[in-house]
């Protein structure tokens, strides 16, 4: 049957009846001729039911030209009527909507199962997703939807935990205007990450029929920032001289490895192999396994740390006896930092980013501290940190650029003054 052209559909007989063409399996796009124009209508063959539903879309384009809405042409007749084909395959197998709040609840039984970072991300959906999108049906979720939630959470000032008492609370902005508002537009970006990545997951597992809504919003530019922060090697020995010797020990295997916390607390003595120097994290951030290379102070801190003792036992303990749990470091940690006269904004894991730039500005390669730290490639590592190797890439610059004049301070000439004294302090290598 040809609906393509009004030509070919005003030479049909009006008839109650549609005139289908096929599009899915099971699924036809129909259009009802009548005498004053026609509309368009689909249908689907629910297998399970062993019925048909149909679903009324809009009048055709015979008289009048289409405006995408109520008035459709074959092709965007054609393309809504997919869609609506899509949603009923979908609907058949789960026999209702499929919230927001159900495909949150999908991808933490995910989470949970292949990733770390599950409590971290249940507080998130619980505090951004679902109190405004929660009892939305998949389907209905679209792109206008998701960035007017997008953009109110970047409007937001950063929140307190509530605590008991359940009343949102908030804290002080950054002074600096420019910079409060790249910070709340890096939060309303994560939260959208994660938005996103429980939606691309229910979508590649069938569970909802198109991805366009989320996939046209975009996350807001330049708001991710260089970590800069990080510990110089006289402030870490100051911390560490500070530290008791259960934190002594935490705090410089993250200093000597670039181990995040939670992976640190999670080894046992036997994931150290004195063989190759080497730190065996069973399970990292993304799921997946990895082998930490120490230098000999690292080498020589293991070898103490596991010195007659069960391979079964962990690696790091408290002066207690019991493992490093989630937050067991955060108090000391602070009382530690204050101590060595440090700022006590400074976190754990800024001994992480301590470790990375140190070894960065010491010449290592991206892609070599990219696989000690466990990223894939060295995006991460050139966005946070390859910035700090400034000084680093000068001197290999001056060493290795080619010279055409034995001495360069020759081009000098009879200068004289102020000029003349900063090019002579020039380096000649």
């Amino acid at each position: 049957m040809q609906l393509q052209s009004k030509a070919a559909r005003q030479k049909l007989s009006p008839k109650a009846e549609p005139y289908w063409v096929r599009l899915t399996k099971g699924g036809h796009l129909g259009y009802r001729r009548l005498a004053q124009g026609g509309s368009w209508t689909v249908r689907y063959w629910d297998s399970l039911s062993s019925k048909h539903r149909y679903s009324a879309l809009a009048a055709a384009d015979d008289a009048i030209p289409s405006n995408g809405k109520t008035i459709l042409s074959f092709d965007q007749a054609q393309q809504l009527a997919r869609e609506w084909l899509d949603q009923q395959a979908i609907g058949v197998q789960r026999r209702g909507p499929y919230t927001i709040s159900e495909c949150m609840s999908d991808y933490l039984e995910w989470i949970r199962t292949h990733r770390k970072s599950y409590g971290h991300i249940k507080i998130y959906i619980n505090a951004f997703i679902l109190p405004h999108l929660g009892h939305i049906d998949v389907a209905k979720l679209t792109t206008v939807l998701i960035r007017k939630w997008h953009q109110q959470i970047a409007s937001e000032p950063p929140r307190l935990r509530s605590g008991r008492s359940k009343v949102r609370r908030f804290r002080a902005e950054d002074a600096n205007l420019k910079e409060a508002e790249r910070k709340r537009r890096l939060r309303a970006n994560r939260q959208l990450t994660i938005l996103r990545a429980a939606l691309n997951r229910a979508w590649s597992e069938g569970l909802i029929a198109r991805n366009e809504a989320w996939a046209r919003v975009k996350a807001f530019p330049n708001t991710e920032r260089a970590r800069s922060r990080y510990l110089t090697i006289e402030e870490a020995r100051h911390l560490l001289a500070v530290c008791s010797p259960d934190l002594r020990d935490l705090v410089q295997l993250a200093l000597l490895s670039g181990g995040r916390y939670a992976e640190l607390g999670a080894l046992l003595v036997s994931d150290f192999h004195p063989e190759s120097g080497t730190l065996h994290v069973r399970e990292s951030k993304s799921g997946k396994s990895r082998h930490i290379v120490l230098n000999k102070e690292g080498i020589a801190l293991c070898i103490r740390l596991v010195a007659n003792r069960p391979s079964s036992d962990s690696l790091l303990k408290k002066a207690d006896g019991s493992p490093w749990k989630q937050d067991h470091q955060h108090r000391p940690f602070k009382d530690a930092l204050r101590a060595a006269g440090l700022d006590p904004s400074f976190t754990f894991h800024g001994l992480r980013h301590t470790w990375a730039s140190l070894t960065i500005m010491n010449g290592a390669e991206l892609i070599v501290v990219a696989q000690n730290l466990g990223h894939r490639d060295t995006r991460m590592v050139e966005r946070h940190y390859g910035h700090l190797a400034k000084s680093y890439v000068s001197d290999v610059i001056r060493r290795s650029s080619p010279r055409f004049i034995e001495n360069p301070q020759e081009e000098i000439g009879g200068l004289t003054g102020p000029v003349a004294d900063q090019l002579q302090m020039l380096p000649c290598n």
